[in-house]
């Protein structure tokens, strides 16, 4: 689950308990699960903990959103709001969150912005693809790299990546163990070899 995600459902869950723990007030039960979104990524931002559903998330998440809370209710610490006050908040704050929600999906629709995992899993697909060019690049460099391929194309595909491993081929330098990835990589990398 993406850091997005987990922050809004932690939201979501610390809204509802600041709003339970603060009691009633103006801002009605949207009006908290708002907050305890938007504390949930202060906090989150604040305190870069792991992002998952769990204790340590939810207590972050709600010790911003009571924070954030605070913040409000200070605003209005002279009693209750006045309709101005409230409609200055009202159109006002929600504006701002709505640009701000179409910002963030502008952003990851078209501004190419990315998450932490989605960034991690094309530096780890670009760093497969490069192991198993210098798989292949190892292989080509044995004497009797004809003679294998000819091996190769004598195996079913599933059986390649054994074949490979058993080579060494897949290893990088200072490796001891055989990686999978690379060699499947690898052999799918000299299929196109094998068909020349």
């Amino acid at each position: 689950m993406s850091v997005f995600w987990v922050s809004i459902a932690v939201g979501l869950i610390a809204g509802y308990l600041a709003k339970r723990m603060r009691g009633p007030g103006p801002y009605g039960l949207l009006g908290y699960l708002v907050v305890g979104v938007t504390g949930a990524f202060l906090a989150g931002w604040i305190y870069p903990g792991p992002a998952r559903l769990g204790l340590i998330s939810l207590v972050v998440a709600f010790v911003g959103a009571v924070v954030l809370l605070s913040g409000f209710r200070a605003l209005t610490k002279n009693g209750p709001m006045s309709p101005e006050t409230a409609g200055k908040l009202k159109f006002g704050v929600w504006p701002l969150i709505g640009g701000a929600i179409i910002a963030i999906i502008l952003g990851f629709a078209w501004g190419g912005w990315t998450t932490a995992g989605a960034t991690r899993q094309v530096a780890d697909d670009a760093v497969l693809a490069t192991r198993s060019a210098i798989c292949v690049a190892q292989f080509m460099k044995d004497p009797s790299h004809q003679a294998r391929l000819k091996e190769l194309a004598g195996t079913s595909s599933w059986e390649r990546t054994t074949i490979i491993e058993k080579g060494g081929w897949d290893r990088m330098p200072g490796e001891d163990k055989a990686n999978y990835a690379v060699s499947r990589a690898c052999a799918d990398g000299l299929e196109v070899l094998l068909r020349k």
